[in-house]
């Protein structure tokens, strides 16, 4: 047995975690804040549960996997698969419903343009094949380098190099299979999943759209605070010491490691950092992805809402320039998350709570982003409101609160490099192969979470998280 220190107690270290003490392997893990679950976090207000980071799930069956390698199946939630994944609104009040039946989401999407049906049918079909070309091998395995990627990739055919050197941005492809500016719209959105621009990001995060379609969107009963507490106490019952409110520092003695808070250091054999790798192997320099800012409502009766809405903006390519230079959007998309729609437990009856969000430039200057959140949060929330009300008459009925919020500044607090939701941000070709990898520069150093291999979303966060363990044991066998 070996000793293993995990710094960061979100789902990526909670899965590292449990992979080593599953291995046999002593385990302790480190978290700074007095909770476990990194951006994943809840909270409860008057009977109301509101998820504040992660709202919905993909690829339930690699979360299931992990809590099964954790032999810890049992403690899973129940997970509810949505039949409408979203409503997308746009300006002049015509809504898009994304069926997870491909056939009627097309129906809607004829609405917009006779040819968008047709064309919502090859979009999904073209997401199918860029996921079956570069989705799959960068996913079946920790990105070591090209050559590894460009070995499993082979493997499925000549066919599948020439998919990938023809993509272009996701725009670009949205174009080639959509004629509104509406499918358009909802086609580029999957950029935001990384943090990055449509214009800007590579068109293989179309296979997002596969993956949901063929997968489902998912809800977690209870919300991400139930799954982060069922995977806290898989952990704990495979024995991995659990220090919480303790902000580790770690430095390399020889072959091992120095790791805890100020003067209670201890040996290890290896280190798995669950926090943003940007900064520890030197290219805290980058441009980030997008952050955002939350707010939560408590309605005085239950709406009529679907679990997800999207309102859209007038010019999403504008909204995207004012982003990507620092500005926040004059009008920005808004997200809409109504869990009470699919599970009770989130709201008392005759209730409903809302997260509400729009993505907002990451921060360089702390001092400065102190300074202006205030105005920029009650701008925000009053925009939201605003456009919420006009869009969905019911909401103009009713008594809205405000009940919280989350600003880029708490992401930054709990460890987002200038509140960037997912740090590395991956525009170009390339743009996902020049991710942060998963061995650190130091023998023996590994990372896990969103900034790392293989992205953000709760899945490929507990995907990293198994990756890094899987590493880590290859190092303490002495096999790398």
């Amino acid at each position: 047995m070996k000793r293993v220190a995990v710094i960061g107690g979100g789902l990526g270290g909670l899965s590292a975690a449990g992979e080593l003490a599953r291995a046999g392997h002593g385990v302790t893990l480190f978290e700074g804040s007095g909770t476990l679950g990194g951006k994943a976090q809840a909270f409860t207000h008057d009977g109301l549960t509101f998820d504040t980071g992660p709202t919905l799930l993909t690829l339930p069956d690699t979360v299931r996997e992990q809590f099964r390698r954790l032999d810890a199946e049992a403690l899973l939630p129940r997970f509810h698969r949505l039949e409408l994944q979203a409503r997308y609104r746009y300006p002049d009040g015509r809504d898009f419903l994304c069926w997870e039946q491909l056939e009627r989401a097309a129906e809607s999407a004829r609405a917009f343009h006779p040819r968008d049906g047709a064309g919502l049918l090859s979009f999904a079909k073209a997401a199918e094949v860029i996921y079956r070309a570069a989705g799959e091998p960068y996913l079946e395995a920790p990105y070591e380098g090209l050559s590894g990627f460009m070995a499993r990739a082979l493997k499925r055919g000549p066919g599948t190099m020439l998919t990938g050197l023809k993509l272009s941005t996701l725009d670009v492809l949205a174009r080639e299979h959509f004629a509104s500016e509406e499918l358009r719209q909802f086609a580029g959105r999957f950029a935001t999943y990384t943090g990055a621009s449509p214009y800007e990001a590579s068109a293989a995060f179309a296979m997002i759209a596969h993956l949901e379609r063929a997968y489902g969107v998912s809800h977690v009963e209870g919300g991400m605070g139930a799954l982060v507490r069922a995977l806290t106490a898989a952990v704990q019952r495979l024995g991995v010491t659990l220090h919480l409110g303790e902000r580790a520092r770690f430095e390399k003695r020889g072959a091992r490691f120095l790791v805890g808070p100020a003067g209670g250091e201890a040996e290890f054999d290896a280190l798995v950092v669950n926090a943003d790798p940007l900064a520890l192997t030197g290219r805290g320099a980058e441009p980030l992805a997008l952050s955002g800012y939350v707010f939560f409502v408590d309605v005085d009766r239950r709406l009529p809402l679907p679990h997800h809405t999207i309102v859209f903006t007038r010019s999403y390519r504008q909204e995207f320039e004012q982003l990507f230079s620092g500005q926040v959007p004059h009008e920005p998309t808004v997200y809409v998350c109504h869990p009470a729609a699919t599970d009770g437990t989130m709201a008392p009856e005759r209730r409903s709570g809302l997260f509400v969000m729009v993505n907002v430039p990451a921060f360089v200057d702390r001092a400065r982003a102190e300074e202006e959140w205030p105005r920029r949060a009650e701008a925000l929330k009053a925009f939201c409101l605003d456009c919420l009300r006009r869009h969905f008459p019911q909401l103009r009925e009713a008594s809205l609160r405000v009940v919280g919020e989350r600003t880029p500044l708490d992401l930054a607090d709990r460890g987002a490099p200038g509140g960037s939701i997912y740090g590395f941000l991956p525009h170009g070709k390339l743009g996902p192969f020049r991710r942060p990898r998963l061995v650190g520069p130091e023998r023996g150093l590994f990372f896990a979470g969103g900034g790392t291999h293989p992205g953000g979303g709760v899945p490929l966060v507990m995907l990293s998280g198994r990756f890094a363990a899987g590493l880590a044991r290859r190092h303490l066998e002495g096999r790398a």
